[in-house]
Order: C-alpha cells, then sequence, then structure tokens
C-alpha cells in the first residue's frame, strides 16, 4: 500500500491520547513479547538534519547515536534480529523515503501477535491555535516530526498523526511508539549547554481548527507511546565525549539493559530523573500512554540477568570487545576505563565456561564500544559466591566464542583521587566578557576547564541574567544561584569572585553523582521515604521507594505498587512530590549481617547544604536492622520553604567513616581542627552545611581509604568495590 501526498499529510486532524486509569493487565503486554512465535521487528528514525542556512537549524549530532544506542539493546538484549531491525539516517530522511520503508519493512510483513518498536529521534513542532495555552494538551496540540528541517514545506515535516495512523493500519496490537524530539514553541537552538529538539511552532493548520474549534480527540488504540517530553515543552541531547546523545534515549537504554521484567517503566523513571532533573528541572518531563493500563515493555531474552552492557566480540584469546553503556554519562567519561566488570552467561550458552563469571577490566573506550581484559579472579565477591559455578569446557574456542551475548556487571569502579568543574560560557556573552570569565575562572581551584557553550559537556554555565547581571546556570540553562544585584551586577572578574560557595557545592554534587552505583551495588538494603498525611484518618504517603537488585539473596518484597503516590499497584511518578508542612520520614532495612554507616546529604529545597545524621559515628543501621528514621514521635524533617526540587543522596558504607565525621564536626562550630567537638550531644538531626564539599570530600577519603587492589590502576585512581558503599540520588518537588 503506498500514500498519495493529501492521504499522507491530511490522514488525522489531531492526536488524542486520552487519559487511562493506572493499573495491572490481567493479560500483561509483556507476556506476548515474550513469545518466541511472534517476529519482533523495529523502525528506528535518525532525522534532525540542518545545514544551518537561510535560517535553518543546525544538524543534531546525537540522533545516529540514538539509533546506534536503540537497535544494540533490541538486538543484544531482547532478542531482535539485526536483519528485522531498519532504519534511515538524516542524510537518507525524506518523507518518500520514510513511506516505503515503512511499507516494505512493516506493513508488508508484521503479522498478527508481532511486537513491534518504532523510535524517532530529531526535531519536534507543534502549531496550536494561537489563543490555546502554552502548555497544551496531547488533545490540543498539532505535534509534528521533522524529517529534513530545511523550512517548513510539508515534505520536511511529518504530522504524528499520520504515523499513527500508519501505525494503526498494521495486523498487530503489540506497538510501541518511542518519540525523542521536543514540542516547544521557542525552538531554542541551546538550551544553556545542551542542544535542544524542538523546532519551535511549525506544521500546517487544518483551516477548520480554531481557538472555538479545537482539535478532534483520537485515541492512539493499540499504541503504547514513551515520550522524552510533553506537548509545549522542550528536549535535549548531551554530548557524550565525540558524540552525543539524546538525554532521554540513553535513559532509556539504560534501564532496557538492566531490566529483568516487563515493567521497565520504574527503571525508566528513575534513570531519566538522575539525567534529567539536575539539569533541566522540570521543563523536560517524558511521558507514558498505554492503552491497556500497563507500564510494560519488552521482557528480555538473551540475558539471565541484567546489567551495564554486554560482550559484542572477541579481541584476541584474553580480550573482549563489548557495550558498556548503563552508566551516568559522568561515570562513562571519568570512571569507566580501569574499571573491572563480571560476565554473566547469556541464556542458552550453556554452563562450560571457564572464562564465565571472570572479572575483566576496562583498557580503553572508543565511541559506545569497551575494550576489556582479562584479570587473576580475586577471592568470590558477594555477587560471584551467587552466581553459578562454572565447569570445564571441552573446546577452549567454542568456550570463548559462547562468552559474546554475555552481560557485564559493575563489580569494581575506577574513582579519580581529584576532581574538577568544567564551566560553559553562554552564548549571550561579550568577547571582553569571555576573556574576563576565562581568566577569573582559571584562578579557581574548583575549576578545571572554562569552554564555549555547545563544545563539550559541562557541569556549569555562566552567563547573563541581564545586561551587566550575570549568574551560573545548570547545564540545561536554569539559574543555579539567583544572586542578589549587589553580588551579581558590575565587572565579570567581582561576580566570579563571589561565586566559590555555589561552584564547591556543584563540586561536592559532582562527586557523589561520580559515586552513585544504586543499580550496581551489592549492598543489601531497601528504602522508602514516606510522608505523614493529615485529616480525620491521616495515613503515611508513599512518596519514594529503592532496594538493591545486586545482593545475593535479597528478603521478598511484600509491599504493594511501585509508584510513589501511595496508590497500590500505580505506576511511579516520573518526579516525586511532598507537601508543605508535614513530616517526612525515612524507613531503612539492612539486609545483611554486618552494620552499615552513612547518611543523608545533599541540597534541600531551600538551596541549604544540609546532612542528615541518626547516630554520632554515622553507624545508620545494624545487622538485619529494619527502622523508621526520624520516630513518629519526632519529627526532623518537616517540608516547608520553597517549592522546589530537593536532592538528596543516600550514603553507605560498609566500613566506619571517621573523617566524614571529623568533617561534620567541623560544620557545627566552623572549627576547622583535626579535632572538633564530637557530635555526640547532637544525635539525631538534620545539619545546615555551611559548605558541603570538605564533608564530601571527606566521604571520599573514608571510602577510598578501603579501596582494593584485585587489577592495576595508575596513581591518581582508585578501585571501590561496589560490595562496600552505595551512593543513592534522591529528588522530590515540594508543592
Amino acid at each position: 500500500m503506498t500514500f498519495d501526498r493529501r492521504t499522507f499529510l491530511r490522514s488525522g486532524i489531531a492526536l488524542g491520547l486520552g487519559s487511562w486509569a493506572w493499573g495491572w493487565s490481567a493479560r500483561t503486554m509483556g507476556q506476548s513479547l515474550a513469545s518466541t512465535t511472534n517476529q519482533k521487528w523495529a523502525l528506528l528514525l535518525a532525522a534532525g538534519q540542518g545545514d544551518g542556512t537561510n535560517g535553518d537549524r543546525r544538524a543534531l549530532m546525537g540522533c545516529r547515536t540514538d539509533r546506534q544506542l536503540l537497535g544494540g539493546v533490541l538486538t543484544g538484549r531482547y532478542g531482535f534480529d539485526q536483519a528485522k531491525v531498519a532504519g534511515l539516517d538524516p542524510q537518507a530522511m525524506t518523507l518518500p523515503a520514510l513511506e516505503t520503508l515503512f511499507d516494505n519493512h512493516l506493513r508488508q510483513q508484521v503479522q498478527k501477535g508481532d511486537p513491534v518498536v518504532v523510535a524517532f529521534s530529531g526535531y519536534g513542532s507543534y502549531n496550536p491555535p494561537a489563543a490555546m495555552t502554552p502548555s497544551p494538551t496531547w488533545e490540543q496540540a498539532l505535534p509534528y516530526l521533522g524529517l529534513f528541517l530545511a523550512g517548513e514545506e510539508e515534505n520536511n515535516l511529518l504530522p504524528l498523526t499520520t504515523l499513527v495512523n500508519w501505525l494503526q493500519s498494521l495486523k498487530t496490537k503489540q506497538i510501541y511508539l518511542v518519540l525523542d524530539c521536543g514540542f516547544s514553541i521557542g525552538g531554542k537552538e541551546f538550551e544553556g549547554n545542551l542542544r535542544g529538539r524542538s523546532g519551535g511552532r511549525g506544521g500546517q493548520m487544518p483551516p477548520e481548527v480554531n481557538a472555538s474549534n479545537p482539535p478532534a480527540k483520537a485515541s492512539l488504540g493499540n499504541i503504547t507511546l514513551i515520550s522524552a517530553t510533553g506537548p509545549g515543552q522542550t528536549a535535549v541531547e548531551v554530548q557524550l565525549g565525540k558524540q552525543s546523545a539524546g538525554l532521554f534515549t540513553l535513559a532509556l537504554t539504560q534501564s532496557l539493559w538492566e531490566n529483568n521484567s516487563a515493567s521497565a517503566m520504574a527503571s525508566l523513571w528513575e534513570h531519566s530523573r538522575n539525567l534529567l532533573v539536575p539539569r533541566l528541572g522540570a521543563e523536560q518531563i517524558p511521558q507514558w500512554r498505554s492503552p491497556n493500563n500497563s507500564p510494560d515493555f519488552l521482557v528480555p531474552t538473551t540475558l539471565a540477568m541484567g546489567g551495564e552492557g554486554m560482550v559484542t566480540g572477541l579481541v584476541s584469546e584474553n580480550s573482549l570487545q563489548s557495550q558498556i553503556v548503563a552508566l551516568a554519562p559522568l561515570v562513562q567519561k571519568r570512571a569507566l576505563v580501569h574499571s573491572c566488570y563480571l560476565t554473566v552467561p547469556a541464556m542458552g550458552a550453556g554452563s562450560a565456561l571457564n572464562n564465565a563469571n571472570a572479572l575483566w577490566q576496562v583498557q580503553s573506550v572508543k565511541g559506545q564500544s569497551a575494550t576489556l581484559t582479562a584479570i587473576a579472579a580475586p577471592a568470590p565477591t558477594k555477587a560471584e559466591s551467587a552466581a553459578p559455578t562454572p565447569t570445564a569446557a571441552n573446546d577452549e574456542k567454542a568456550e570463548k566464542e559462547t562468552l559474546v551475548g554475555s552481560g557485564l556487571r559493575e563489580i569494581y569502579r575506577a574513582i579519580p583521587r581529584t576532581l574538577a568543574l568544567t564551566v560553559a560560557l553562554a552564548h549571550d556573552l561579550e568577547r571582553i566578557e569571555r576573556v574576563d570569565a576565562t581568566s577569573a575562572f582559571g584562578a579557581i581551584s574548583a575549576v578545571e576547564a572554562v569552554i564555549n557553550a555547545g563544545d563539550s559537556s559541562a557541569d556549569c554555565v555562566f552567563g547573563k541574567l541581564e545586561v551587566h547581571r550575570y549568574s551560573l546556570f545548570t547545564e540545561g540553562g536554569n539559574p543555579l544561584q539567583p544572586l542578589t544585584k549587589s553580588e551579581s551586577s558590575g565587572a565579570v572578574k567581582t561576580v566570579i569572585s563571589a561565586l566559590d560557595p555555589c561552584l564547591n557545592r556543584l563540586l561536592a554534587l559532582k562527586w557523589l553523582t561520580l559515586l552513585a552505583n544504586g543499580d550496581s551495588t551489592q549492598l543489601g538494603a531497601a528504602l522508602k521515604l514516606v510522608q505523614q498525611t493529615s485529616g480525620d484518618n491521616p495515613l503515611p504517603r508513599l512518596t519514594y521507594q529503592w532496594r538493591s537488585t545486586r545482593y545475593p539473596h535479597p528478603p521478598q518484597d511484600n509491599s504493594t505498587g511501585n509508584g510513589a503516590n501511595g496508590v497500590p499497584n500505580a505506576p511511579p511518578s516520573f518526579l516525586p512530590t511532598v507537601a508543605t508542612n508535614q513530616a517526612l520520614q525515612c524507613e531503612l532495612e539492612n539486609f545483611g549481617e554486618e552494620p552499615l554507616y552513612g547518611c543523608l546529604i545533599g541540597v534541600n529545597n531551600r538551596g541549604l547544604s544540609v546532612a542528615a545524621i541518626l547516630h554520632p559515628d554515622l553507624k545508620l543501621l545494624q545487622g538485619k536492622e529494619q527502622l523508621t528514621w526520624p520516630s513518629p514521635e519526632d519529627p526532623l524533617w518537616i517540608i516547608g520553604g520553597d517549592k522546589a526540587i530537593a536532592h538528596w543522596f543516600l550514603i553507605l558504607s560498609r566500613f566506619p567513616l571517621p573523617a566524614t565525621v571529623t568533617a561534620l564536626g567541623q560544620q557545627i562550630t566552623g572549627n576547622n581542627s583535626t579535632n572538633p567537638p564530637s557530635l555526640e550531644n547532637n544525635p539525631p538531626r538534620v545539619l545546615a552545611l555551611k559548605n558541603l564539599l570538605p564533608v564530601v570530600l571527606a566521604l571520599v577519603q573514608d571510602l577510598t581509604a578501603h579501596g582494593v587492589t584485585v587489577a592495576p590502576v595508575p596513581d591518581d585512581m582508585v578501585l571501590l568495590s561496589t560490595a562496600d558503599w552505595l551512593s543513592l540520588p534522591i529528588m522530590y518537588q515540594v508543592i
């Protein structure tokens, strides 16, 4: 079947997604996807092409990477045949080419029950009536996908309704549509240091649609939509070394590599939140809409257990080629080379693998590919002890070959001993302002590099609030520290000299993010954040929950639901919310026999650096202990202040943290001596920290004091065992 242009462009006026009540489906989509009798099909579209002339946008750099990332996880983890994964790169992306490919690859071949994944990365635009709200619902919006942005000719913009109608014409009902594009009217080329994927207002508006006659609602039908953002919001891509990728696609592939079930939504929200919120706040909120009331996605078929990547090939007898993608960009950049991974056999590979469950160290990284070499196995870790014991192989060559397709799990992370910030200079700075800023930042020890926005990844952006007023912004362009007029006015060098507190806090959060290992930690622990509610029958409201998945034998989880809203079986909120003037409490559990030391540390919704401690020696949990902290009779955290986002980290360690205790004592009095007042008289409490960085540096000192020597690393790095520590990001929005 083919489509004439008129039918193609007008095959639907508007896309209405409706609203569905969330719940578990009796027959999940995942069960169908796990079936071996159906063929799996994918169409991966990388658009975003442009040449920057005649007012056109510059080409997006990350769309091709998005296609590679999704193709890799679908074929390597979810059993897609490479021959059934087709796509178009930016240079080939035209309307006729897309129509032909869709017809040949999907419409003529897909049969009933076949799973189909269609993903689009590129520019998006929408054209709601002028009188409509700036942030319309999907029912009101008229979304378009930019194919080749050389203007707004109809051949360059694909109405989303048309693509939906195409998909609904397929014989199958198992359809997943993934969009990594933005729908912001403004369509700025850069959001801080990140390139935006919104093409602004564009596309033909049907003449019958106006403020008094809004678009007719139409249902997605059998299609599950997974979108990087909603109508009226932007989407961005981030630089990964010499490559770029959509932040949402990166989060999606991370969650799919680690996922062990059909319910991928909670993991996707966790990864997306960690990548998006510190950069963009609530300006990019991903969307998930399912017609069968289920948060299910694909069921993994090729790996026994989730991991950070997989073995893709053999380089030599003791060298492997791999993809390792399920890590934060900062960890990939600063802590991937020299880290060590455990191989996890693929399903059906057999058990005769001398090198299965062996340790491999990353030697080099190029793009999405990492080279690992075998290292002598140390005493078994907890994860290794829980894994099946390998037996001898009859054929050494066959044994090596069976490693291809094996999963990779992080066991030891190579942490640098020093860390500093990269500052990007915003595009609105004049030449003399750039010169002065570069010189001023060069004199600050917390800063290691100053770049122009868009040249590389950065930790923050320095730019203008208005003429001759300056501030620091997140990498996505949100003000980090709104300065008073007296602080932010005047010469650039004078303003920058007052930014030390903000830069130090940023560096502290960078360290905590580099240490973040909630998915790979082998510590056995669980956390719930609950908030007391008011009314005639107050009940605790679940705000956030997490439990380690790599601990060998975690206890049965009998809690209902996987959400952060207290509703049984509800999906998790992307960004959990808490109400003001109510008490927030932690429910903590230690699965293991050993005590765990630690605290909660970070930045609260008032923008203050804080640390919450239970005992003066930071012993947080005894072996096999469950506790609620603080007790209902002693609520320490009454949420108040600004309606903003809080960014905490739960820190746990198998070992005592003496340097951290000392640093916290110094924060109480401002005494910098090595023997400050004890915390004995002050437990438990939330400490307002004058400077977060010394406490975090002390924590790094405590953790690296227990570094391991299972493999060689440079003198400026140290290996930490994932069985020894946890750094878990926790974010919520006060409303």
